[in-house]
């Protein structure tokens, strides 16, 4: 007998997973990537049984945060002192620029 395949129930939820693993891939972190949702996972494990998917969408978007550091450094690693430097100047100035905006 063949098995059905499983039904996704929260979509947004199976959205999350595969945009983050996509953009682990494309970077090369996967590994890494993985080592942090599976510590998170163990941190939170009392949460996880108690509310489930909930809990688990919390951890994914908790985990995205890490992921956008792993993926900057990994932008910045083959880059010079002088660059590192010009790319974060570009930023802080974008930041800048936004905030007299709302003012």
């Amino acid at each position: 007998m063949i098995d059905k395949p499983k039904k996704i129930v929260n979509l947004e939820l199976h959205n999350v997973r595969v945009t983050n693993v996509g953009v682990a891939k494309y970077y090369g972190i996967l590994k890494e990537y993985n080592q942090v949702l599976e510590d998170t996972r163990k941190l939170n494990k009392k949460e996880l049984e108690k509310n489930g998917e909930k809990a688990e969408l919390n951890i994914y978007y908790s985990v995205r945060y890490n992921l956008n550091l792993m993926v900057l450094e990994k932008i910045l690693e083959d880059k010079n002192p002088e660059e590192v430097k010009n790319i974060c100047m570009a930023y802080l100035n974008r930041m800048k620029a936004k905030k007299n905006e709302k003012i």
